[in-house]
């Protein structure tokens, strides 16, 4: 999803999930920053639906963007690896900077960290095709065993395991969200099974759909700055944040 693929020919429609996927996510981050820092309280339970099926919808279609450049033959081990630290290498600097600026709510491993470790994970799973649907089920049922498991140490994150009263304001551990990640993978599989579309589509004339896509096709360059920006603005209206130690 992050940093997508250059492709001889792009799929429409896949950077079009991708884009509402984006659209998405700045809306319930937006709505965290409120919660975060000035205790927006309203429809908690709707805006945190909101933000599962967001996070669901963002992994899912990073897995079935892969599959389709592994499909294409498109990456070498090497790719894969410079994809890792590209991400992985972002994320770290997320953490340095939540570190640095905020109270609370430091973030360990957040959606970039996964991604770039999910990106090396799925390698061995890519054999299965459609069938990563049955260890796909494994990982989601292992997030449910994991979160009850406390550790008092940051170093089983990446598996879900947490220190007690442990808060974050971006988390997505391997257990559940790799399963997640592979349900992407086994859907790309199935409609993109060697790379290619397996049914006609033509491409429609729209200049909201155009904007969408082009979001799709620039979503980590956004993802990047749209936190900035959300804060920037949060303290031009109104002054001081809480929370933010600057």
């Amino acid at each position: 999803m992050f940093g997508s693929e250059i492709y001889s020919k792009r799929f429409w429609e896949v950077d079009f999930v991708r884009g509402i996927a984006l659209i998405m996510m700045l809306i319930s981050n937006f709505v965290t920053d409120l919660q975060f820092f000035l205790g927006y309280s309203e429809y908690r339970v709707f805006w945190k639906l909101f933000a599962y099926a967001t996070a669901s919808l963002f992994v899912s279609i990073s897995g079935l963007s892969l599959w389709i450049s592994h499909a294409r033959g498109k990456k070498t081990l090497k790719k894969y690896f410079l994809r890792f630290a590209k991400l992985f290498g972002l994320g770290l600097l997320i953490t340095l900077t939540t570190y640095l600026l905020l109270e609370r709510g430091t973030i360990y491993f957040g959606v970039l960290h996964f991604l770039g470790v999910a990106s090396l994970l799925v390698i061995p799973f890519y054999p299965l095709g459609w069938k990563n649907i049955f260890p796909a089920v494994l990982f989601l049922l292992g997030g449910q065993i994991v979160k009850n498991v406390h550790a008092d140490t940051l170093l089983f994150l990446p598996l879900g395991i947490t220190p007690h009263e442990f808060f974050t304001l971006d988390y997505f551990p391997i257990f559940p969200w790799f399963g997640v990640f592979l349900l992407g993978t086994a859907i790309g599989a199935l409609i993109y099974p060697d790379g290619k579309r397996k049914f006609k589509i033509s491409t429609p004339k729209n200049p909201l759909l155009e904007f969408v896509c082009f979001m799709g096709r620039n979503t980590l360059k956004i993802y990047f700055i749209h936190q900035p920006v959300f804060v920037g603005l949060l303290m031009l209206l109104y002054g001081g944040l809480p929370n933010l130690g600057v």
